[in-house]
């Protein structure tokens, strides 16, 4: 009961629901495999048709964009049926999602995450040390304990300490 209602939930279809999806879509534009060729090899249509195989994202686009849908409207669909859904309940549903990042800010934060037309790409890495933490460390410096009293004190790795204790912060 509980994994039903976990992928009733779900918005991202199961790879045998899209395939089917695809493979009806496909075949309702009078289309074969081969035919469909260009946007990806046939032998890996079929798999993906089939299930056998996960399709990335800018494999859906060039299916999509042969089978003349958008792709979001072929997981719209995939995603409808999964959860046993009207298209319309399903929207409605994807709509309130659609508001809750939008509330987020996400929509409005995306033009910082682009340059030129490009993503701008971060450094792989560790994320940055809480403000909180720093502000914390530079206390115990101030007080006169040393790297050692203050990473027990804390429950901080002593690498975080040393780090802080010797940054401009």
């Amino acid at each position: 009961m509980a994994l039903s209602f976990l992928l009733r939930e779900a918005l991202i279809p199961s790879r045998s629901t899209l395939a089917a999806i695809l493979r009806s879509t496909r075949t309702a534009r009078g289309l074969s495999q081969e035919q469909l060729g260009g946007a990806v090899e046939a032998r890996h249509l079929h798999n993906v048709e089939h299930a056998k195989s996960n399709i990335t994202l800018d494999m859906l686009k060039r299916i999509s964009a042969r089978l003349d849908v958008d792709p979001v409207a072929l997981l719209a669909m995939a995603s409808s049926y999964e959860r046993q859904e009207s298209l319309a309940e399903f929207l409605a549903h994807l709509q309130g999602e659609m508001k809750k990042l939008e509330a987020l800010g996400v929509l409005s934060g995306l033009p910082s995450h682009f340059e030129g037309g490009n993503l701008i790409t971060a450094k792989a890495g560790k994320r940055p040390i809480p403000n909180e933490k720093i502000q914390a460390v530079l206390a115990c410096k101030a007080e006169g304990m040393t790297q050692k009293q203050t990473s027990m004190k804390l429950g901080m790795a002593a690498s975080t300490v040393h780090k802080i204790w010797h940054s401009d912060f």
